[in-house]
């Protein structure tokens, strides 16, 4: 890390702007819409894949961070100073690296088992390190943070490819991976709020991290778990959409969610955070997205497949 600090001085700044960019596109809002558009416009089964093990992740990820209580790198090593503008995401503890997390079920799931051809998988890969490499070079994670990150994703992956093999054998499968999933929710919020963790203070005389704030985030991951989980639970039993029709109307459906998604970003979130009592904003806002993604649109998407059905029927 202090050969990237030392790189990263060296280029006068040069970089810092790319590889920003590249850190914000690892962001768990922007993996999730991603996935929302194979889902709605390219391979919904895919998608569903996709969606569940993101879930279990965030989970995954929360445990073993509250577990590991790693600090950031530059409260480890005083010589490691950040990239200023990084610092606005890089808050609690630092193992495992959240974006290399979400990231890696995006594009480690499209390399390792999407319907692609090479060059997108490879160029998905490519995706993967720059963000992965992001974090380290902005000095905000350590190497070992990302590949735990890593670890946690593909482990996460691979777990859902069985769990979704189960379900083809068994159609109710999806209640049970529901039930599973709000159970760690419960656990989760119960170990993040009643578990000991380290008090340190800085030369401030202010704790390094607040256990309150660590609780406050299990809140985030349990909403998206449940978000995610409920939503594609009632989708799949009662709405039912295709992703298939024709190509200018599955640039449309991308369209008119990017515009719904950025109204709940800058609206509905602000005013939710506003209203509610921390725990309870925490929750809904990260309940809310995945809800969106996964159960607004479709059904929107499945209304006008029914109002237009001549339309899908030639396609089809």
């Amino acid at each position: 890390m202090l050969f990237l600090q030392g790189l990263r001085g060296a280029s006068g700044s040069f970089f810092d702007q790319f590889f920003m960019s590249c850190t914000e596109f690892g962001n768990i809002h922007i993996i999730l819409f991603l996935i929302g558009i194979l889902y709605w416009a390219y391979d919904k089964k895919f998608g569903e894949y996709l969606f569940v093990s993101f879930a279990f992740s965030r989970i995954l990820n929360s445990f073993i961070k509250l577990t590991a209580c790693v600090y950031r790198p530059w409260i480890e090593d005083p010589k490691i100073h950040p990239f200023e503008g990084a610092l606005k995401d890089a808050t609690g503890y630092s193992l495992p690296s959240g974006h290399a997390t979400s990231s890696g079920i995006l594009f480690l799931g499209t390399f390792l088992k999407g319907n692609f051809t090479k060059g997108f998988k490879v160029f998905s890969l490519i995706c993967l390190i720059l963000i992965c490499f992001s974090r380290c070079y902005l000095g905000v994670h350590s190497l070992l943070d990302i590949v735990v990150g890593l670890i946690i994703a593909f482990a996460s992956l691979l777990i859902v490819k069985k769990l979704f093999e189960k379900m083809g054998d068994n159609p109710n499968f999806d209640l049970m991976m529901l039930a599973a999933g709000i159970v760690f929710s419960i656990l989760l919020i119960a170990y993040a709020t009643f578990k000991s963790y380290p008090m340190d203070y800085n030369s401030a005389g202010k704790l390094v991290v607040e256990p309150a704030k660590m609780a406050l985030e299990a809140y985030k991951d349990t909403g998206f778990c449940m978000g995610i989980l409920i939503s594609w639970v009632i989708e799949r039993r009662f709405i039912k959409f295709s992703c298939e029709g024709p190509v200018e109307r599955r640039f449309l459906r991308i369209g008119g969610a990017y515009i719904g998604y950025m109204l709940l970003m800058n609206i509905l979130y602000p005013l939710i955070k506003s209203s509610f009592a921390p725990q309870i904003a925490n929750f809904l806002n990260f309940f809310m997205f995945p809800f969106f993604v996964i159960l607004i649109v479709p059904a929107i998407i499945k209304f006008f497949q029914n109002r237009n059905k001549d339309v899908y029927e030639t396609v089809s």
